[in-house]
């Protein structure tokens, strides 16, 4: 039985679900406990279960070859609450990281079974959990571009330099003229602001 708390902390992570959704999602979800040391998710595997971690602590690690050299990267590590493994939900992609709980951690699962008897069940409450799956998604890519990018930008001494550093970085790109970014962008939308200090106009 999931208590209330864990309910709540769920609801938190999931804040686009009604408490019905969340009162019906517990009925087809897991609680475990994981702990330290254990792999969650291992790069190139084709798992399909979605963690919702409570809490505890967690390394992603990533495998890569530079030079034809095998290196294996520590990417980030990060506190639950959080969620894991909801692109293996949506597709059938392998995992991309290795996932490395730190500090043992509560976790709720949702197997890719137990998702598809949600979705005969409740299809509404499937595409709700889909849609929460999407925003994460979002978020995490556009705070990766905002901080490449910002990575990129940095030290520019010039507008027009700071574009020929990103083009090299990211492929062609190039600044408008100011005709077609007046017909493009109303004067209320500014943008993403990457270290206006630090570049000249």
């Amino acid at each position: 039985m999931i208590s209330d708390a864990l309910k709540s902390q769920l609801s938190d992570l999931l804040p686009t679900l009604s408490a019905g959704d969340i009162q019906l999602l517990v009925s087809y979800l897991s609680q475990v406990t994981v702990e330290t040391g254990r792999v969650l998710v291992k790069q190139g595997d084709h798992g399909e279960d979605v963690y919702f971690l409570l809490n505890g602590k967690f390394s992603v690690f990533e495998k890569i070859q530079i030079n034809r050299s095998e290196v294996v990267l520590n990417l980030a590590t990060f506190p639950g609450p959080s969620i894991l493994g909801e692109v293996s939900i949506m597709s059938t992609t392998e995992r991309t990281a290795t996932v490395v709980v730190m500090d043992s951690a509560d976790c709720l699962v949702l197997t890719r079974a137990r998702f598809d008897d949600l979705t005969k069940a409740s299809p509404m409450t499937a595409l709700k959990l889909l849609q929460a799956f999407g925003a994460v998604i979002y978020a995490r890519q556009a705070a990766f571009q905002h901080k490449v990018r910002g990575n990129i930008l940095r030290e520019s001494l010039s507008i027009e330099a700071a574009v020929a550093k990103l083009a090299r970085y990211t492929g062609k790109i190039s600044r408008t003229s100011p005709a077609l970014a007046q017909k493009l962008f109303s004067d209320d939308i500014k943008g993403v602001n990457y270290n206006s200090d630090d570049v000249a106009r």
